[in-house]
């Protein structure tokens, strides 16, 4: 059985193919399986949130800053938080 070249060609070519086609089965897969696992441990967490012995745990808020009080003599007011007003032209 003697093989032309053409027909040598392509089955290179074939191959090649399939071998890119492969690379790419394999990204995709362990894009699913990195998928598949955070989704397991979204359940995971899901399932402990729904547990009839979970507690919730409140917040707890820093207490405000007072504003700093204008010096007696100043006349600038006290400077507020946030941005700047533009000035007007």
């Amino acid at each position: 059985m003697a093989l032309n070249f053409d027909e040598f060609q392509k089955v290179v070519e074939t191959a090649q193919q399939a071998d890119a086609v492969k690379a790419d089965l394999k990204r995709a897969l362990k894009k699913v399986t990195s998928a598949v696992s955070a989704l397991q441990a979204a359940l995971g967490e899901v399932d402990a949130v729904l547990a009839d012995e979970y507690v919730s745990t409140p917040r707890t808020r820093k207490p405000r800053q007072p504003r700093a009080e204008k010096a007696e003599g100043d006349s600038t007011p006290a400077k507020k938080p946030g941005r700047p007003k533009k000035a007007q032209a």
